[in-house]
């Protein structure tokens, strides 16, 4: 009896090792519990008429690829239209469809341009443009301090006047925001009244047709 059972597993296991299309060993590549087959190579057709239509074009003229990415949008956007209009699952696929050549060519894009940086490093300035999570943190602190050291030096050559009305809603709400930029910046605001009321924040001075004569006429909206 137990020869029968090592048999039968014998049996069960060369079945499973040996797929039934093999006709001779050396037809088959196994290792183990695991078994492929070679395939041999793919022969290009002599017929490259239909290759060649079907073949992406590597070399393309500016006019040539300017046209292809307008027409590639105008058909997505027609899709799109027809899909909200005609929400129906045709229409749905159809949008799909054209989103996924997007995605695509957006992917190989970014694969480009990832093996451009690869196979030309200098083309990559690093200082201008981190890629580097902390490098682009540090560029950020350094471009924010720039920035402010270029308004510190335009509050020493320039005043900020605010023009404003006690019933403009946008100018209270504008005022504590104004004050803490100049404080921050070492502005001098002063503040031109239409009506002859002290601003809560800023100097105040009342100049009869200073406004009109600047063009401003309103300054509140409801």
């Amino acid at each position: 009896m137990l020869r029968k059972i090592l048999a039968l597993t014998i049996i069960l296991l060369t079945s499973l090792t040996y797929p039934a299309s093999a006709t001779s060993d050396t037809e088959q590549r196994y290792l183990g519990w695991l078994w492929f087959e070679e395939k041999p190579p793919v022969v290009p057709s002599k017929d490259n008429s239909n290759n060649e239509s079907q073949a992406v074009q590597t070399e393309i003229s500016s006019p040539q690829a300017k046209a292809e990415i307008e027409q590639f949008a105008k058909e997505l956007e027609e899709l799109k239209f027809m899909m909200l209009a005609r929400p129906t699952v045709e229409n749905v696929k159809a949008y799909r469809d054209k989103e996924k050549l997007m995605w695509t060519q957006a992917m190989a894009l970014h694969e480009a341009w990832d093996m451009a940086n690869l196979l030309y490093p200098d083309q990559r300035d690093l200082i201008n443009n981190p890629v580097n999570v902390h490098a682009v943190k540090a560029k950020r602190e350094l471009v924010r301090s720039q920035d402010s050291e270029k308004i510190k030096k335009l509050a020493k050559e320039f005043d900020l006047v605010l023009f404003f009305d006690p019933n403009c809603t946008y100018c209270k709400l504008l005022s504590p925001v104004l004050a803490s930029f100049g404080e921050q910046y070492g502005f001098n605001i002063e503040a031109i009244s239409t009506s002859n009321v002290k601003h809560e924040h800023f100097k105040t001075a009342n100049v009869q047709g200073l406004a009109e004569s600047l063009g401003i006429t309103v300054m509140w909206l409801y």
